[in-house]
């Protein structure tokens, strides 16, 4: 059997030892007479054996004389059942053998057959194939003729150009049959291509009706709208919601958001504009007769009293957090009265626990809602602490992320860590979210708000939240704070205010022993800056209360300050938060809670002990999962002092007596 490294050997060349290497070979177009030299002969044996085509070769009765290994892989046989027989053996039965190979010695005698061609063989193992040949015919030393063929599969190839086609099919149906209206047109206006809802949008039956319409001339109401578009185009590439007005066949002016994207040819130039239409003719019919409406309520309401105003403000805010509560309170109620029978006194305890909590929650909702009814009078109850504002910040910004992202807006927050006030956090979240729903409102796409620390001095933060937006008229801003001017106007996007977020704002940072103040040139942008007095936390001086509950977090706070109260306390709600305020503020000590989301007390304490700058602070674990399983898997941790829930102010003052 001949091997298909050494196909020098299968048939006589003749190697001239004195002739160059690479010497030109003699070639027409269907034959080719060769000598090799013995670098060509080994150069000639690596691409027969490497070659990523099948290569066969068959002499003039169509027997194979040769064949390389892709050819062995491509018709699935191998090679000593190749050579020797006829080139019909890589087919099926059933297929006509004798009259391929009657047809093979005619073209192999007249030399007429092709150079290039494809072939759909269906293989002995019942495997169809699309493939490409080219046929050469060579003539070796010894002046024998063979037909050499080279064979490339290009079944993939066929699939893909299929798949492509059925795509392009897809594509067209889509855009014919589409409820939207779509056009195509040049870069100067002539439509070149457009569906039926483009036609039915105005007024047309057919496309050849709009075969001699120009968008700018004869479409747009304002034909140096196009042009406008045109720029954008080039230059960004797309539109997105611009709203533009048509006229229609009969002359009737509607109004439509378009979006659109620029063709480009190979190097980049636009070529062509590919675009869809929405009507919004009877939506703006709508918004401008709601627009009627409201004008006419909003007049109607100029007696209303300061009370009125306020109860808006407090349900705007706290219209969520008032139903919340009754998903566990209702629960475990639901649960006491049809399973009562089959619950453990343990059970019922725990079920009543659970009502217990959350109707605290209730009543802390409640409390919450009467406080800000007395906000002005100033009998408010605050819940202050040591607030780190960038953390505020940061829940500010996860809870506006969303609409940020659907307006493609950049929210960023640059307020260091570690910027600590004394306040209420719930009050503190809202004056931030009211501050960037704001910028929001009138900052157009791509363009961004920045919470930022502009000024920092010995006594006092300086916080801003700036924006890219369309700023505010100077005669504006004098009204902005003053809750019985209700200055409000729509934003970018027809967002109507309320005219009570900036004056909230305002009594916020007076409650807060701040001052709220504003920036702002028309067209340019606005800043508000928020002054704060600063609060230092001093190292060894503070507390690190980790806890997911904020009902628990103030109820051991107040036995904390009671036994300490000269001690700062600073609050984390998960394991993560804690890690960096203890890297940070290098507490006095730690208290955490066992159970908590993502990063339980356990891991957490590891992972503070794995670290060298907080592996030595004291650290006090409340538990409501005692055993002696994990007392002795905390004290290898290096915890000493383990509190079971519920913790009293005693046992707090027990533990924490030698810190006075």
């Amino acid at each position: 059997m001949q091997t298909q490294s050494s196909i020098a050997n299968i048939f006589p060349i003749t190697i001239d030892p004195a002739q160059k290497p690479f010497n030109r070979a003699s070639i027409d177009r269907h034959s080719a007479s060769f000598s090799l030299t013995p670098h060509s002969a080994s150069i000639f044996d690596a691409l027969w054996t490497y070659a990523i085509d099948g290569i066969r070769l068959t002499d003039e009765n169509g027997t194979i004389v040769a064949v390389n290994k892709a050819f062995c892989e491509l018709v699935e046989m191998k090679e000593n059942e190749l050579v020797g027989k006829s080139f019909t053996v890589i087919y099926q039965n059933s297929i006509d053998k004798e009259r391929l190979l009657s047809t093979y010695k005619m073209i192999f005698t007249t030399g007429l057959y092709q150079t290039l061609y494809e072939l759909r063989p269906i293989l002995r193992s019942g495997k169809s194939l699309e493939v490409e040949t080219h046929a050469t015919c060579i003539e070796t030393a010894n002046s024998e003729k063979l037909l050499l063929t080279q064979f490339r599969d290009i079944t993939e190839r066929r699939k893909t150009e299929k798949i492509i086609q059925e795509s392009e099919l897809k594509y067209r149906g889509l855009f014919a049959n589409s409820i939207q209206p779509m056009f195509e047109s040049t870069v100067d206006g002539k439509i070149t291509n457009a569906n039926k809802s483009f036609l039915r949008l105005l007024g047309y039956q057919s496309f050849d009706e709009i075969v001699n319409l120009n968008l700018q001339r004869d479409v747009y109401l304002q034909g140096d709208v196009h042009k406008d578009i045109a720029i954008i185009l080039n230059s960004r590439g797309y539109i997105r919601n611009i709203e533009v007005q048509l006229k229609r066949k009969t002359g009737k002016t509607i109004t439509v958001v378009e979006n659109a994207r620029a063709l480009l040819d190979e190097t980049g130039t636009i070529t062509g504009i590919e675009g869809v239409f929405e009507d919004v003719t009877a939506k703006k019919h709508l918004e401008e007769k709601l627009t009627r409406v409201v004008k006419a309520l909003e007049d109607s309401k100029h007696k209303l009293t300061e009370i009125n105003a306020q109860k808006n403000k407090l349900l705007s805010i706290l219209s969520h957090d008032l139903r919340s509560p009754f998903t566990s309170i209702l629960g475990f109620c639901d649960i006491l009265i049809r399973e009562n029978d089959t619950l453990t006194t343990d059970e019922r305890i725990e079920y009543t626990k659970y009502i217990f909590e959350a109707a605290q929650d209730q009543l802390t909702t409640v409390n919450n809602l009467l406080d800000w009814t007395r906000i002005e009078s100033g009998r408010i109850h605050y819940d202050l602490k040591e607030q780190d504002i960038h953390r505020i910040v940061e829940r500010a910004l996860t809870s506006l992320s969303g609409l940020a992202r659907k307006k493609e807006i950049h929210l960023i927050n640059r307020v260091p860590h570690n910027t600590f006030v004394h306040g209420d956090s719930q009050l503190l979240l809202q004056l931030f979210n009211n501050l960037i729903s704001n910028s929001l409102k009138f900052t157009p796409a791509d363009g961004g708000v920045f919470i930022e620390l502009a000024k920092e001095d010995k006594s006092t933060w300086t916080i801003a939240v700036r924006d890219t937006g369309i700023g505010i008229p100077e005669s504006d801003i004098p009204k902005l704070f003053k809750i019985d001017e209700k200055y409000s106007r729509k934003g970018l996007n027809g967002e109507r205010g309320t005219g009570l977020g900036l004056p909230v704002c305002y009594e916020i940072m007076q409650n807060h022993h701040g001052y709220i103040s504003v920036e702002s040139k028309y067209g340019q942008g606005t800043t508000f800056y928020l002054q704060f007095p600063k609060v230092i936390l001093q190292p060894g001086k503070t507390i690190l209360l980790v806890d997911d509950e904020q009902g628990i977090r103030t109820l051991h706070s107040k036995y904390i300050h009671r036994i300490l109260p000269d001690i700062k306390i600073v609050h984390a709600s998960d394991g993560e938060e804690a890690i960096e305020l203890a890297q940070s503020i290098n507490p006095l000590m730690i208290i955490t809670d066992h159970d908590m989301p993502n990063i339980n007390g356990y891991e957490l304490v590891k992972l503070l002990k794995e670290n060298t700058i907080t592996q030595s602070i004291p650290i006090i674990y409340i538990t409501g999962y005692d055993s002696k399983a994990i007392r002795s898997s905390l004290t290898a941790l290096g915890i000493t002092t383990i509190l079971s829930k519920p913790v009293s102010q005693e046992q707090f003052e027990i533990v924490l007596n030698k810190y006075k």
